[in-house]
């Protein structure tokens, strides 16, 4: 006869074995089931970013996969092996890097051309296990993402493209104007004559001699009528030096003065009949003669071009014009150096 209580005291312990098993099967599959959820996370995530950063890798990798389908894998061996694995209490992130060696096998060595870089074999066991090592930290978000910027864990070399160099602005060359010349001192002589007639009087010249930096103008435009140098006299006849110039115009036409300067003096003899005389300053002086008219007086300051007497053919004269000589340091000098004259 059986034991009653014999069989009723083992009933319980069978069905807490039983429980047991039940619970420790059930923790497998909660197991199982999280891997493949990290797997399918982690996959998901790699096909994300490399659509995001390299599209044009997605076709090659589209290529693997389909190979990989096509050869004769033992998946359920594989599935087996990680169950049994889990069921045993190994670490699950070593399970997982075997699994994936198991089920994908070490990367292929390929042959590299010589101008070709080399790179390590990844193994994808290996690069899984990490992945799945770092999740499972604490790391914070930058910390994340500096991760996976890094993309050489992969194998993968990103090299930034250097920006293009600007083109340099094309700029015309702006032509620099040439320094003026520099203007030679006052009483320096510019141009030597190669006068070769009678001697000259004293303190007279036919050499150009510099005025400094004055500015000049020419008293009254006309016809040069006689020239400086020797000439007979159209009235007495004699042979004697013209120490100026003479400049035809009609009776009462404005005479201007040559440059700034003082009246020095005016007045009048039978010669030059009314006449004055301005300094320029630096041993310049200026003389008009033959006027019908003085408008200035003896000490007034003029300006360049101010009007200081009226063309006329008072003293010794055959008609209305303007005697005028320049003077530098009582040197006479040539006037036709420094005015203008109407043509012929």
């Amino acid at each position: 006869m059986y034991d009653q209580s014999v069989q009723i005291g083992r009933r319980p312990r069978r069905a807490a074995y039983r429980s047991g098993r039940d619970r420790q099967g059930r923790g497998g599959q909660v197991q199982v089931r999280f891997a493949q959820l990290l797997i399918c996370l982690v996959l998901f995530f790699a096909v994300f970013l490399g659509k995001g950063l390299f599209p044009q890798k997605l076709g090659q990798v589209g290529e693997d996969i389909l190979a990989l389908m096509s050869t004769d894998l033992d998946i359920s061996k594989a599935l087996s092996n990680l169950g049994e694995s889990l069921m045993e209490g190994d670490s699950l992130l070593a399970d997982l890097g075997a699994f994936c060696v198991e089920m994908f096998g070490p990367a292929p060595q390929e042959s590299v051309r010589p101008e070709e870089v080399s790179l390590p074999p990844v193994q994808p066991g290996a690069v899984l296990t990490s992945e799945l090592e770092f999740l499972g930290g604490k790391s914070g978000t930058a910390v994340r993402a500096a991760h996976y910027a890094d993309f050489s864990r992969f194998g993968i070399e990103l090299s930034a493209k250097e920006p293009e160099p600007e083109p340099e602005p094309i700029t015309e060359e702006a032509e620099v104007p040439e320094p003026p010349a520099a203007v030679p001192a006052a009483g320096t002589v510019v141009i030597y004559s190669d006068y070769s007639g009678d001697p000259l009087p004293n303190h007279y010249t036919m050499d150009q001699v510099s005025l400094g930096e004055l500015e000049t103008m020419t008293p009254v435009m006309g016809r040069l009528t006689s020239g400086y140098g020797y000439r007979d006299h159209p009235i007495s006849g004699k042979y004697f030096f013209h120490g100026g110039v003479d400049i035809g115009g009609q009776m009462g036409e404005a005479i201007a003065a040559f440059a700034d300067g003082t009246v020095e003096y005016t007045g009048k003899n039978d010669s030059y009949g009314l006449y004055l005389q301005v300094d320029h300053g630096n041993g310049v002086k200026s003389f008009y003669a033959h006027c019908s008219k003085i408008v200035v007086t003896k000490g007034q300051t003029v300006a360049m071009g101010d009007k200081v007497a009226e063309i006329g053919s008072t003293g010794t004269s055959t008609g209305p014009h303007l005697h005028l000589e320049l003077k530098y340091n009582k040197m006479h000098l040539n006037p036709a150096y420094y005015v203008k004259f109407l043509e012929s």
